[in-house]
C-alpha cells in the first residue's frame, strides 16, 4: 500500500561472492571517478544498473543478474540501483577516507567496485528497514509506517522530484537570511555575533557574505539544469568563503552531521562540487543556528542578559521577529483585529491572533530541534513520543495544541482576554494552527497524527461547547511555506481561508476504493494514503512567483 522501491543489495546481483564492507570496494576506486561520483549522482538521478557502466558486455552481464534475480523472486517493478540516500552514504564514506587510489586500474574496475560499493549501502540500509504489513487494512498502522520512512527523508530533503522544493529553498533562504541579519542589526548586543557570525564564512560584511551567498545560489540553480556539477573559481575572495563550507576532516555519522557543515568539496585548487544541493542551501540558514550557538555561548554578557541560546533564539528571533514580521506582512490591512502588543507576555498568551469578518486564526509557534539519533532510528514510537512531548504536553505544561486549545476555550467562554470583539454572542469560526520552523515536520502523517490528538482534547476540553462547523482541526504549516506563499495569501484575504479548508478536507477525509483488480486496489489506496496524510506543503495552489520578483533576489550578483 505505501510505495516502496526496491533496492538491489549484494546478494542479489551476486550470490556468490563475499560481501565486504563499503571502505573495501571505494579503496579499489581511483580518488577522481570517487569524487566525481558523488557531483555526477546529484544531478543524474536515473542512473541505474542498467545504464551504469561504459562496457557493454559487463553492462550486459550485470543486466541478467538482475533480471535472473527479479523473475527468481517474482519482482515485477523494476529495482533501483542508486537512491538519493544511498548516494549520502557514498558520498560519506568517500569523504570520510584520507588514502584513495590516485590512478585508475581500468575504468572497468573502478566501474564495478563502485556498483558493488552501492549494493552494499543497500544492503545495510535494507536491514534497517521493515517492510511488514504494508498492505495492513489498519489505517493507524499505515500511518505509522509512513511516519517512520518518511521523518529522515523529509529532514534530508529527499524528494523524488525535487525542483520546486529547491527553488522554494532558495527564496525562503535568502529571505530568513535577510530577517537574520535585520535582528542581529536591531540591537548593539548582537553586533559581535553579526560580526563573528560573518567571519565563519571568511567574510569581514554583509554586503560581502550576501554576494558571495546568491552567486553560489546562482551557480547551484544553473547546476541543476545543466546537470554539469562542477564549479571553477578564479576569484581569492570567493575560493576563502566556499573554502569555509568544506573541510577534509568529515566523519561517519548517522544524520550526517559532519556533511551538512561542509556540503562542498575539491577537485581541484579552484575548482569545486557539491556533497548534496539542499545541504548547500541549509548552510546559510538552517545550519547557522549551531554556529549562531557555539559564538553566543562564548559571550558570557549575552548568556547572563538572555538566557541558554535556544530560549534567546526561539523567542526573540523566530518567534518574535521572524513570525511576526511575516504574519503582520501577510495580514497587514488596517482592519485585520491583531492581540494587542504588550511588554510582558501573559500566560497562554497564543503568538499570534489575526481576527477578521468572522474567521479567527490561532497561531502557536514551535522552533523544536530534533536529536539525530531519533531521525534515523526509524522507531515510530520515538517518533510519537517527541510529537507529544514537543506540540501536545511537556511533563504537566501545555505547549502548543495543549495551549491552543486552551485560547478556544477562552473563546468559547467569552472570557479572551487579546480581543474584546469575540466576547458576545457573535459566532466565530476558528482555525487553530502550529507554526513550526523545520521541514521535518512536514513529513507526510505529522499533521494527520497532531490533528487526530487535537481533535480527541478539544472535544474532551470543551464537551457540550464543541462544534466541528466553528472549530476546524488542526493545521501544521511550516515558516518556508507561509513564507513562499506570501504573496499569494497578500493578494485576497480569502486565500489563505481557502487553503485551510481545502488541507483540512483533504487529510480529513477517508476515501472508499472501487477497483477491478487487486493491483488498481494497491494503487489507488497508496494515492489516497499519501494524499490523506500529505502536509498541506505539498498541496498545489494557483500561484507561482513571479520571475522577476525571484530575479530581483539576485541583484547584486547579477551583471548587466
Amino acid at each position: 500500500m505505501i510505495t516502496i522501491a526496491q533496492r538491489l543489495q549484494f546478494e542479489d546481483v551476486f550470490p556468490d561472492e563475499k560481501k565486504e564492507d563499503v571502505v573495501y570496494y571505494i579503496k579499489k576506486v581511483s580518488k577522481e571517478t570517487l569524487l566525481r561520483t558523488i557531483g555526477f549522482c546529484n544531478t543524474n538521478p536515473t542512473t541505474n544498473f542498467d545504464n551504469f557502466f561504459t562496457n557493454p558486455t559487463l553492462e550486459d552481464n550485470i543486466f541478467e543478474k538482475v533480471i535472473r534475480y527479479s523473475k527468481k523472486n517474482n519482482i515485477k517493478e523494476k529495482p533501483i540501483l542508486i537512491s538519493k540516500y544511498a548516494s549520502l552514504k557514498l558520498a560519506e564514506h568517500i569523504l570520510a577516507q584520507k588514502d584513495l587510489l590516485e590512478k585508475p586500474i581500468s575504468i572497468d574496475e573502478d566501474e564495478l567496485n563502485l556498483f558493488k560499493a552501492f549494493l552494499v549501502i543497500n544492503t545495510e540500509l535494507n536491514n534497517n528497514q521493515k517492510f511488514d504489513n504494508l498492505n495492513s487494512d489498519n489505517f493507524e498502522k499505515l500511518v505509522d509506517l509512513t511516519l517512520t520512512f518518511k521523518f529522515p527523508e523529509s529532514d534530508l530533503a529527499l524528494f523524488s522530484n525535487d525542483d520546486l522544493e529547491f527553488l522554494k529553498l532558495i527564496y525562503t533562504t535568502i529571505y530568513k537570511v535577510d530577517e537574520l541579519l535585520k535582528f542581529l542589526n536591531s540591537n548593539d548586543d548582537f553586533v559581535e555575533l553579526k560580526v563573528e557570525f560573518l567571519k565563519s564564512f571568511n567574510t569581514d560584511s554583509e554586503e560581502e557574505f550576501i554576494k558571495h551567498m546568491k552567486f553560489l545560489f546562482g551557480k547551484l540553480l544553473e547546476s541543476k539544469i545543466t546537470k554539469n556539477y562542477t564549479f571553477e573559481v578564479d576569484d581569492d575572495s570567493a575560493l576563502n568563503f566556499l573554502k569555509s563550507m568544506s573541510s577534509e576532516n568529515i566523519k561517519i555519522d548517522e544524520d550526517f552531521t559532519v556533511l551538512k557543515n561542509n556540503p562542498i568539496y575539491f577537485l581541484e585548487d579552484n575548482l569545486f562540487s557539491i556533497v548534496n544541493y539542499f545541504f548547500a542551501v541549509d548552510k546559510f540558514y538552517r545550519s547557522t543556528k549551531f554556529k549562531l550557538k557555539e559564538i553566543y555561548e562564548s559571550k558570557e554578557s549575552l548568556k547572563k542578559k538572555y538566557g541558554n541560546f535556544f530560549g534567546f533564539f526561539n523567542k526573540n528571533f523566530s518567534e518574535d521577529f521572524l513570525m511576526k514580521n511575516l504574519l503582520d506582512d501577510i495580514f497587514h490591512k488596517k482592519y485585520f483585529v491583531k492581540k494587542p502588543d504588550t511588554e510582558k507576555e501573559l500566560d497562554g498568551e497564543p503568538d499570534y491572533y489575526i481576527r477578521y469578518d468572522k474567521n479567527i486564526f490561532l497561531f502557536e509557534n514551535k522552533d523544536v530541534l530534533v536529536s539525530k539519533s531519533l531521525k534515523s532510528s526509524g522507531n515510530i514510537d520515538d517518533i510519537n513520543r517527541l510529537l507529544e512531548s514537543k506540540f501536545v504536553k511537556d511533563g504537566k505544561k501545555s505547549v502548543g495544541i495543549g495551549q491552543i486549545i486552551n485560547s478556544i476555550q477562552e473563546i468559547q467562554d467569552k472570557k479572551f482576554r487579546y480581543d474584546e470583539g469575540v466576547n458576545s454572542d457573535k459566532k466565530f469560526t476558528i482555525y487553530p494552527i502550529l507554526l513550526i520552523q523545520d521541514r521535518i515536520f512536514q513529513s507526510p502523517g505529522v499533521n494527520y497524527r497532531l490533528n487526530n490528538w487535537y481533535k480527541a482534547m478539544v472535544k474532551e476540553k470543551l464537551e457540550n461547547s464543541y462544534d466541528k462547523n466553528y472549530i476546524k482541526g488542526l493545521t501544521v504549516i511550516d515558516i518556508d511555506t507561509l513564507i513562499f506563499w506570501a504573496p499569494y495569501l497578500k493578494q485576497k484575504d480569502r486565500h489563505f481561508k481557502e487553503i485551510l479548508i481545502d488541507h483540512l478536507k483533504r487529510m480529513e477525509t477517508h476515501k472508499k476504493i472501487n477497483a477491478s483488480t487487486e493491483k488498481e486496489e494497491l494503487l489507488r489506496k497508496s494515492k489516497n494514503l499519501m494524499e490523506q496524510l500529505g502536509s498541506i506543503s505539498s498541496r498545489k495552489i494557483p500561484f507561482r512567483i513571479p520571475t522577476e520578483d525571484f530575479v530581483q533576489m539576485f541583484k547584486e550578483v547579477i551583471i548587466d
